[in-house]
């Protein structure tokens, strides 16, 4: 078996698994009842999701470095010195996460509020109280952008960069 055949075997194999492992997303909030809302919203996505809830910025920072996460929900309103914003900038400035998709929840609809999502390096704002279809619709369609990014490898940074373009619901 030649060194081609060994990695399209390993490659046929990550794909199987990937098939077969749900989506993990992560929901981070400090209200529970916003955050169970969330991840009962997120129960009837086909192929189903592994929802996982924290409720402030440190237990977020160290399921992250634990547990593979595809996508994050961040609410901004977080109680503690960091908000959601906070948190959404450390995701991008660290290498192991910056690629993950995430949607901020803004309590209003303000643009300094959006401005902030926008600076933070959100792919998509939404304003709470969120509709239960198009959240699941937008959880879909970053999934599905994500499981593409994953198979283009060889791409850096630099070309990845331009295709992410910020989506916001009102």
């Amino acid at each position: 078996m030649t060194i081609a055949d060994t990695i399209g075997v390993l490659n046929i194999r990550y794909q199987i698994m990937k098939s077969i492992l749900p989506s993990s997303v992560l929901v981070v909030g400090s209200f529970i009842n916003h955050t169970r809302s969330i991840s009962d919203h997120l129960e009837d996505l086909v192929p189903p999701v592994k929802v996982l809830s924290v409720y402030d910025v440190d237990e977020a920072l160290s399921l992250l470095e634990k547990e593979p996460v595809n996508l994050l929900i961040i609410d901004v309103c977080l109680r503690g010195n960091l908000d959601g914003f906070d948190l959404c900038r450390t995701i991008r400035s660290s290498s192991q996460s910056r690629h993950l998709p995430v949607i901020l929840l803004l309590a209003r609809s303000l643009s300094l509020e959006r401005s902030k999502g926008i600076l933070a390096g959100a792919d998509l704002l939404m304003q709470r109280p969120v509709v239960k279809e198009e959240l699941c619709k937008m959880v879909e369609l970053l999934l599905e952008w994500n499981s593409h990014r994953d198979d283009i490898t060889a791409t850096t940074d630099a070309q990845v960069q331009p295709l992410r373009r910020l989506r916001s619901v009102t």
